[in-house]
């Protein structure tokens, strides 16, 4: 008795692995060929080749030359913008006082009835200092 006891612990038992494990019913082999395979994460990672001090030096130099670059050119850009909208709004400024001088104005000088006026009517209506009417009636 002691010896088959001994006879089955020394003796290779038939395991079946890749078939049939704990806890999974069947396992399709031409599935497990195509799962990764659980491997420490050392021996996956390959180690880079790196680079000399002299070439990132460079590279950071280049980096360097294409950032002031673009700078450069954002302002560049933000001062023609600023340009154009100090000339779009001097010209917009010419055109009402234009438009001031080559219109037909009358000077009310009692100024009851405005109150009943519509609103399209009112907002016609525009109010100046005295050297602004004295400017347009001495034109």
């Amino acid at each position: 008795l002691k010896l088959a006891s001994l006879a089955s612990r020394l003796l290779p038992r038939r395991v079946y692995a890749a078939a049939m494990v704990k806890g999974h019913a069947f396992r399709k082999q031409w599935k497990e060929a195509r799962k990764q395979k659980h491997r420490r994460a050392s021996s996956r990672v390959k180690s880079l080749k790196r680079k000399t001090f002299e070439q990132r030096q460079q590279e950071k130099r280049a980096l360097d030359d294409v950032r002031r670059k673009s700078a450069e050119l954002l302002e560049a850009k933000k001062q023609i913008k600023k340009a154009k909208a100090k000339k779009r709004e001097e010209k917009k400024r010419r055109k009402e006082e234009n438009d001031i001088k080559s219109g037909k104005y009358q000077v009310i000088k009692h100024t009851e009835k405005i109150r009943k006026w519509h609103k399209s009517a009112k907002k016609t209506l525009k109010t100046m200092s005295a050297e602004q009417i004295d400017s347009l009636l001495g034109r």
